[in-house]
């Protein structure tokens, strides 16, 4: 872990202290709607809690001409098109920043409606490559696209000598969990691994018996399994794996980077061959605990990384304002581009200046000894396919 992480109150004292811009303009509150999945099966990756918590603590140590940060929140279901329509109202009541499901079948049609408004979609925990191809000026991505965090996780696993994988793909969340095993595939292949086969499944799957014995009918035998799924689907893989007799690496993506893991898997020691890419560290001690903390003693129902990713993006929205001197949605946006960044929780810097759409960040990547989470890697990884 490096060192020059800024804890919490460090990253609030520099916002606060500003950038040397001229003062906000009179109406100087942005407002951040963000239609969230609040119940539903994606409900524990929503990342609202955090950003509430955030703008809390900005809001109190702001100066009398700084901005303040509204986060409104509406319930999704977890239902794209739910998601589409209530960011209809947020652009109707006139939020400068919107955000909804963190998938393309949401965020496309909501980045083509705010953008007649110029209004820009953040969605912090989005991490899809259909959203960095969009023909389109107003979409921000809180988190580096799936091939970067598909490579960090195949760079380590190779090193710790996985040599043959079986890739198990889903269609039920685009890309994320259809091709990011798949360009993990590549990545592990590049280093010098083998991918023996791939198979499908469905999200909600209970009895992962089918996939498992297609596994074990290979005519060699795989020591990496990858999947990028959601809880309790993919700790309850983990465990049949195990119970099934299979004793090699369960690769994962950000999906598995929820509290829940270690209960759903049950075993500590089924947990000693798990990896997975994140999007920052939660666990371990580090600021993101410290923020979580403090959210938690002033009554925000924090959940772990997904709410770090929420304080980012208030973060970079309270100081793009800050820099601009202006809640215009367009002149916010291209202050949240500007070079240098702003302080953020999952990583010292968090900037946009670089890609425009998406952050320049390391990747790390978890794994755990006698039951407990423990950093392996994060860093910036190479051989990263498909992202020109």
């Amino acid at each position: 872990m490096k060192a020059v992480r800024l804890m919490p109150a460090a990253a609030l004292a520099i916002l606060a202290a500003g950038f040397g811009a001229a003062p906000a303009s009179a109406d100087n509150t942005v407002k951040i709607g963000v239609a969230v999945a609040l119940t539903g099966p994606l409900a524990p990756y929503e990342e609202t809690e955090g950003a509430r918590c955030m703008a809390d603590k900005l809001n109190k140590a702001a100066g009398p001409n700084d901005p303040k940060i509204e986060v409104l929140t509406a319930d999704n279901r977890s239902d794209a098109q739910l998601s589409v329509s209530l960011g209809q109202k947020f652009l109707d009541d006139g939020d400068q920043v919107i955000a909804g499901l963190p998938f393309p079948d949401a965020l496309i049609p909501m980045t083509t409606m705010a953008k007649s408004y110029g209004v820009t979609v953040f969605s912090a925990p989005n991490t899809q490559v259909e959203m960095q191809e969009l023909d389109t000026d107003n979409f921000i991505a809180g988190a580096v696209p799936d091939p970067i965090n598909a490579a960090a996780t195949a760079a380590v696993v190779y090193a710790k000598g996985g040599r043959n994988a079986v890739l198990l793909t889903s269609e039920d969340a685009g890309s994320w969990s259809a091709k990011l095993p798949e360009w993990f595939g590549e990545a592990f292949t590049a280093w010098g691994g083998k991918v023996l086969g791939k198979f499908n499944y469905s999200f909600g799957i209970t009895d992962w018996s089918p996939q498992i014995a297609s596994i074990k009918a290979l005519p060699e035998k795989p020591d990496v399994v990858h999947v990028c799924g959601v809880l309790p689907d993919v700790g309850i893989l983990i465990r049949q794996l195990r119970a099934n007799g299979y004793d090699g690496w369960v690769v994962g993506c950000d999906g598995f980077d929820d509290p829940s893991l270690e209960s759903t898997v049950g075993k500590p020691e089924d947990l000693d061959k798990v990896i997975f890419a994140t999007h920052g560290l939660v666990g371990m001690g580090g600021p993101i605990d410290t923020f979580l903390a403090q959210c938690k003693a002033d009554g925000f129902k924090v959940n772990g990384i997904f709410d770090a990713l929420g304080a980012d993006m208030v973060m970079v929205v309270a100081g793009a304002a800050k820099k601009a001197g202006s809640t215009d949605p367009v002149k916010l946006r291209e202050a949240m581009r500007a070079e240098g960044g702003y302080p953020g929780l999952t990583a010292p810097t968090i900037s946009f200046f670089e890609h425009k759409s998406y952050p320049v960040k390391t990747v790390p990547v978890i794994g755990f000894e006698n039951g407990k989470r423990v950093l392996l890697t994060d860093a910036m990884p190479t051989k990263i396919p498909y992202l020109k």
